[in-house]
């Protein structure tokens, strides 16, 4: 409506004569102000749902699609700075490459000629600290240690382990000092007796055949027997099998060993005569041969009950001068003994020997 009524006012001023005059602030204030254009719409309101907050703050759409523009611009001189910047990359990795190798090339001869061949490091005295049957040179061998070996690259554990293989040794230790020694701490089993078996050809006091037998009932073979032809023998010829370093588990062994230390406590604090012999005949029973030629007869069972009667039956017969020849413990009461000579019997009446046979060399002590 304001715009028909604008029009027709305008055509009328268009019919005005030239010589006419209307004040043009009159057009112009009865002219409405129009709105100025504008480039962008107004913002079209939106339901919550359609606005969502991200971090920061700041609110964007859901949903919608993502367009990925490339803007990278492609052009022969782009290309050409490109390829420049492409070959400065690779020649700064292939230099660094070849410094590199030669890093490792210098530090390779480096450690060789400084440490690997340099003779302060190369072997030149093995010094073995052991005491037992096994010699220091077969040590030596079994070690497989040669002179001029690096000391640096000689495998500790490797040595331990060769070494250990030997039936006669129990533990090892290695040490060295980087001036060309290397010393072996080794210890060995040490005998108490040879043990004997002709079936398995085990023969007491014989080198390479014979064979030892610790207090653990471990057997290993004699290499060298004079240091030890004084030792007693245990002969067992019921023994089935011989696994040098490994321990024998048979009852009537144990107690044949259990015997022996016995014995020679004896001897050392008693003065008693020495063990030269166990023969082990039966499983149940074992004869001890002592060094004056008396046979004592013993059960594999109860031997601290049959040692402290053999104390009694000893003390007496130190006491009156008896020379025993045969006695049997696996009797509790009236032991039978025999003796070498007749036995001296005056103002005999401890509880021991009260009970006597009519023999002069054989007698029943209680």
């Amino acid at each position: 409506m304001e715009r028909n009524c604008l029009l027709r006012e305008i055509k009328c001023l268009t019919r005005l004569d030239p010589g006419d005059s209307l004040p043009l602030f009159v057009m112009s204030a009865r002219l409405p102000k129009l709105p100025k254009p504008t480039s962008k719409a107004a913002p079209k309101p939106r339901a919550p749902s359609e606005v969502a907050v991200v971090k920061g703050g700041q609110p964007r759409k859901v949903g919608g699609m993502t367009l990925d523009v490339n803007l990278k611009v492609d052009s022969p001189k782009i290309r050409e700075l490109e390829r420049a910047a492409l070959k400065r990359r690779g020649f700064k990795w292939a230099a660094g490459l070849i410094i590199l190798i030669c890093l490792g090339a210098l530090l390779k001869i480096t450690v060789r000629e400084a440490f690997l061949k340099n003779p302060q490091f190369s072997l030149k005295q093995v010094v073995v600290r052991t005491e037992g049957p096994a010699t220091a040179q077969k040590i030596v061998r079994t070690s497989a240690l040669t002179q001029g070996m690096n000391l640096l690259t000689v495998n500790m554990r490797e040595i331990q382990g060769r070494i250990m293989t030997l039936p006669q040794v129990r533990s090892v230790k290695i040490a060295r000092d980087y001036e060309g020694r290397l010393t072996l701490t080794v210890k060995q089993r040490q005998p108490v007796a040879w043990i004997e078996c002709t079936k398995l050809g085990m023969k007491a006091g014989k080198p390479e055949i014979g064979h030892f037998i610790d207090a653990e009932g471990v057997t290993f073979p004699c290499e060298v027997a004079e240091p030890y032809a004084a030792l007693p023998v245990i002969q067992y010829e019921v023994l089935t099998l011989n696994q040098p370093g490994a321990a024998i588990t048979d009852l009537p062994v144990k107690s044949a060993l259990t015997l022996l230390e016995q014995l020679q406590q004896r001897q050392e604090q008693q003065g008693t005569p020495a063990l030269n012999r166990i023969e082990i005949q039966k499983p149940w029973a074992m004869t001890a041969t002592m060094a004056d030629q008396s046979h004592i007869v013993l059960g594999v069972d109860d031997l601290d009950e049959q040692l402290a009667r053999l104390d009694r039956i000893w003390l007496e017969s130190r006491h009156r001068g008896w020379q025993i020849d045969t006695l049997n413990l696996l009797v509790q009461k009236n032991m039978p003994v025999t003796f070498r000579e007749p036995p001296n019997l005056e103002g005999l009446q401890t509880p021991i020997t009260a009970s006597l046979s009519t023999s002069a060399s054989s007698t029943s002590v209680r």
